[in-house]
């Protein structure tokens, strides 16, 4: 399967077919218990809430011998840390909180707008991958740091292009645990040392200014960075360091995803013309004189809610989550013991033919009231479930339907023909081809 060009969330699904949703493999000099049956991800991951695994996310805490997320909210494994940590941020990712930022992420849709505008002549081959990513982050150095990175469609600014670097060491690291230890990698993982210390150092400076400004007494905005900032005042014993932990992971998991998200809906859209057709009437409807979308008009959206969730159920950009048990316990009346490696593999549940009809075609209605078929609570969940579900989710729910609305507004798009249209696996789902588009303005008729 994956020497076929698959990943190996396909091998789960595959073996998933004959061994059922609770099944025993052995990868990395490891054995894992894999699990795609929606009621024992539910099992595993709510009612028994089982710790992360160590073996797994101490992958994430240094990455070639460089200090990279570290004790960051995805990567801290001690559960009395991780929780007082997601409690201190629960509340900046709250819808309310979140709705605030309306005119920023309404202001970086339309910079990305008039950056696709300067090649919407049809002819041009537009990286729309490239693009998301970069206003993502853009927006989010924005709403969440009060850091701009620049013009959109300027030169990247260091920072971003540093980021990038060590987003792509980390793809090479999932895929391949002991590529550092070959010889002809070494400058590479140098490479991306020097990157990740380049990022940290920028990460500093953000804190360092912060910390000078609160100290002054200046007015400062009540952003992430300030959130984080807090962190360390209510609690003593944590360090400089775990602080920058923190903005490195919340840079890391709140760009690529949400820009992958992006990329595939767009993919996804120009591959199936009537779903294409529903939602650009849907916009034209509703908000096609709309120049700031607003949670209120996202909710006279119901199709684009239902695109962005049958995208993520085909394409959940986090594949899979680890866990391991602490005791002997039971897993759907199968007997688990102590110290037990555990793989939850969203994206083989939710391509499961055992648990959507047609599971690997593009069906925006299955998500719709008058479905006629209920889609289970737990068989599609790109999100995770349960106390370590993402804490992002709201914030990339709402730049994923403003930049799609934004971008039908006002454009007519196609894919480039012949270009890959497999998938990545990077630690998150990666679009092959980078999903190059080809544009026109709406008000231009097609030749």
């Amino acid at each position: 399967m994956i020497s076929k060009g698959g990943i190996p969330g396909d091998y789960y699904l595959e073996l998933s077919k004959t061994y059922g949703g609770l099944f025993r493999i052995c990868m990395w000099n490891q054995t894992f218990v894999v699990i795609t049956e929606p009621e024992l991800i539910k099992d595993v991951l709510v009612t028994g809430n089982h710790p992360k695994s160590k073996a797994i996310y101490s992958n994430l805490t240094q990455m070639f011998g460089a200090r990279y997320l570290g004790q960051g909210l995805e990567s801290e494994i001690d559960q009395k840390e991780w929780i007082i940590h997601r409690m201190h941020f629960n509340h900046w990712f709250k819808p309310h909180h979140l709705r605030q930022f309306t005119p920023d992420y309404n202001e970086f849709a339309d910079s990305l707008v008039q950056t696709l505008e300067q090649h919407a002549d049809g002819k041009t081959h537009v990286h729309m991958e490239e693009l998301f990513y970069k206003v993502i982050l853009h927006l989010l150095s924005k709403v969440a740091y009060n850091f701009d990175l620049g013009k959109l469609d300027g030169e990247p600014h260091p920072f971003a292009s540093n980021l990038r670097v060590a987003l792509a060491g980390f793809s090479k690291l999932v895929v391949n645990p002991f590529f550092s230890m070959n010889p002809l990698s070494w400058k590479y993982c140098q490479h991306v040392r020097s990157a990740v210390a380049k990022i940290r150092s920028y990460a500093q400076d953000q804190l360092t200014e912060r910390r000078k400004a609160n100290l002054r007494g200046d007015h400062v905005p009540d952003d992430l960075l300030q959130s984080i900032y807090h962190l360390k005042e209510t609690n003593p014993q944590i360090t400089e360091e775990v602080l920058l932990d923190q903005i490195i992971t919340f840079y890391t998991g709140g760009s690529e995803t949400t820009a992958n998200t992006l990329s595939f809906m767009v993919s996804l859209l120009s591959r199936n013309p009537d779903c294409y057709k529903k939602l650009q009437k849907e916009i034209d409807d509703n908000v096609a004189a709309v120049a700031v979308l607003t949670p209120a008009e996202l909710d006279d959206l119901p199709y684009l809610d239902m695109v962005m969730k049958e995208t993520l159920r085909i394409y959940p950009i986090g594949l899979a989550t680890y866990r391991k048990t602490q005791h002997d316990t039971s897993i759907g009346g199968n007997p688990i013991p102590d110290g037990t490696e555990l793989l939850v593999s969203f994206y083989a549940t939710s391509r499961s033919e055992k648990n959507f009809t047609n599971a690997l075609q593009f069906i925006p209605e299955r998500f719709g009231p008058n479905a006629n078929e209920r889609v289970g609570v737990y068989a599609s969940t790109p999100f995770s479930v349960g106390p370590h579900s993402c804490i992002g989710k709201k914030i990339a729910e709402i730049e994923t339907k403003i930049i799609i609305a934004k971008i039908m507004q006002h454009f007519d798009f196609e894919l480039v023909p012949g270009q890959p249209m497999g998938v990545i696996d990077g630690g998150t789902l990666r679009i092959a081809g980078g999903c190059m588009c080809l544009l026109r303005p709406r008000n231009e008729k097609n030749n």
